[in-house]
């Protein structure tokens, strides 16, 4: 559905220069990856009206990439190289537009050892999509920008919609027209166009949106400019739905679909099993029967479409990770093979990923990695082989009691499973409750209280992590980190790489004045055998309570799965 291939040429002699042709059968980018060898002099590849895109010293035969946009037609690509050179590997595929929001936006905890955020960027996260949404007015970001951009990335800039809003009242063409040409994205030399956050379908102002795209469009101060409109959901059913849309493909701007998938939402993904998920993607709350609906409402449709996957995974902001047991990792790999494979996805303009403040460092990189697989070198099959559900540890969410736990209390009935309305939501797990369930303890002055597990299925030299969050059951208020005592055994612990942190609720179940604080612990270890065994106790250490004698502390979130390495 992604990826085609328009060009393919292998061990050839080049004596000077080669021209090779190709078509862009849509407007879309193109990914040239080649090898080259010449002892004696450079290689340069160049594409027609975009100047040199690769080259190669003497005696380098590295393998070099570029992307490019193009627009529907014929290209040529020339070689140019000393006589005797060899082209190992030249390859053009034509592949969708790939969109991160947004530029060094990762989020970073205190004494998480992450390296600088543009560094981190660098290295992991630019080569791998061709359009960035940045803060474009930041001076820090600039550089970084312009390297970007100078590399053939586009760059965007995020702006509010207006009008949009449940129960907003009419705003006129003329002032919707002057609010999107005031923007950040239409203003700023190093934009290329506007993101509008966010439509969640037809509104009062529809029409008025349709109107003013295509008065930018023909404006010739703003019609080089792009537009994308984040909509929450792409039905298009009313009148005024359609005139939006219809003015989108009119002016060849682009639909932002968000599918922000939780592994464990309260109404849409009940129970954790593959068959489960599989029905769930081609439901209209995944990712197949809406898709339907919107390529019936026009044949070109999808080609005005990316699909943007929330890839939202930390506490204290959204997790689309909510279930402990799932590995959300593979659950994004399914969502992005669903669109690789699914035949309404055919042709579909662009893959995105929402948003990096509210990722980790890990699943931003294996964002990066789908975005390759899938988007870039156009496989078909799944990028990982790991389970769905991990076999490691259960019962995260002391959902079943104590099942799977081994209890030491330190006294009677000082360890016991509850339920705490709304602590799901104050973790941040995204449109569930499973979180609302934990273990609770109550700190003893003899003896701390401990529970354990042992860990099952690991592969010996394999790194996973260990994640797990902590509260005060009665009192959130206090911005400290509780005091309790994680062990790993059997397992070479990478100490310098976990870390313990606090972080706030950022839900609305408290009041704007009620600060609350919660603990998040995230581990990452090497497996040394196939077991292991994790416990944890609320105290610091064997000797030491390390906090308040008396205090309730309630656990969940506890899992472990196979950490993607750089």
């Amino acid at each position: 559905n992604l990826v085609w291939e328009l060009l393919r040429a292998e061990d050839e002699t080049i004596h000077g220069s080669k021209t090779y042709r190709f078509r862009s059968p849509k407007r879309r980018w193109v990914y040239v990856t080649a090898e080259a060898r010449s002892n004696s002099g450079s290689v340069r590849v160049k594409l027609e009206g975009h100047g040199e895109l690769l080259s190669f010293t003497a005696g380098d035969s590295s393998s070099r990439e570029a992307m490019r946009f193009l627009p529907e037609g014929r290209y040529k690509l020339t070689v140019n190289a000393p006589p005797g050179s060899t082209l190992n590997r030249l390859v053009v595929h034509s592949i969708p537009e790939i969109i991160l929001h947004e530029l060094a936006g990762l989020k970073v905890y205190d004494g998480d050892p992450l390296i600088p955020p543009l560094e981190f960027y660098e290295a992991h996260v630019n080569k791998h999509v061709n359009t960035l949404i940045a803060a474009v007015n930041s001076p820090h970001l600039k550089p970084e920008i312009l390297e970007f951009k100078n590399n053939g990335g586009r760059v965007l800039a995020n702006a509010h919609a207006k009008g949009v809003a449940s129960g907003i009242e009419y705003c006129p063409p003329e002032e919707i027209f002057e609010y999107i040409a005031s923007t950040a994205g239409y203003t700023h030399p190093l934009a290329d166009g506007t993101t509008l956050d966010e439509f969640s379908g037809p509104c009062v102002n529809c029409p008025t949106y349709a109107k003013a795209l295509r008065r930018l469009k023909t404006s010739p101060k703003h019609r080089d400019k792009l537009l994308y409109f984040y909509d929450t959901n792409i039905e298009f059913n009313s009148d005024e739905g359609l005139q939006r849309l219809q003015a989108v493909l009119d002016t060849d701007s682009i639909i932002l679909w968000e599918r922000y998938l939780s592994t464990a939402h309260d109404k849409f993904l009940p129970h954790p099993h593959e068959t489960a998920v599989q029905d769930f993607l081609q439901s209209e709350y995944g990712l197949g029967e809406m898709a339907r609906t919107y390529r019936s409402r026009d044949p070109t449709a999808m080609e005005h479409l990316a699909v943007c996957f929330g890839f939202f995974s930390t506490p204290g902001g959204h997790m689309c990770n909510s279930a402990p047991s799932i590995n959300h990792n593979v659950f994004l790999d399914m969502q992005f093979h669903f669109v690789a494979n699914d035949p309404v996805y055919w042709g579909t303009y662009g893959l995105m990923g929402y948003h990096s403040s509210y990722s980790d460092e890990e699943t931003l990189r294996w964002l990066c990695r789908l975005f390759r697989h899938y988007g870039i070198e156009g496989n078909t099959a799944p990028a990982t082989d790991d389970p769905y559900v991990s076999p490691h540890l259960s019962n995260g969410d002391f959902t079943n009691g104590t099942e799977g736990w081994t209890m030491v209390p330190a006294e009677p009935d000082s360890i016991r499973t509850v339920h705490r309305h709304g602590l799901s939501a104050l973790q941040g797990r995204y449109g569930s409750s499973t979180g609302d369930t934990g273990l609770l303890t109550m700190r003893s002055a003899g003896s701390p209280n401990a529970f354990s597990q042992t860990v099952k299925g690991l592969q010996p030299g394999r790194l996973y992590t260990f994640r797990m969050i902590a509260c005060d059951y009665e009192d959130l208020s206090k911005r400290e980190k509780v005091a309790v005592d994680i062990r790993l055994d059997n397992v070479d612990l990478i100490s310098d790489r976990s870390f313990s942190t606090v972080f706030p609720d950022e839900s609305f179940i408290f009041p704007d004045d009620h600060d609350t604080w919660l603990t998040y612990h995230w581990f990452l270890f090497r497996a040394t055998g196939n077991k292991a065994r994790v416990t944890v106790s609320d105290w610091t250490s064997q000797k030491e309570p390390g906090g308040p004698i008396g205090q309730q502390l309630i656990f969940n979130f506890l899992q472990i799965h196979p950490y993607f390495e750089p």
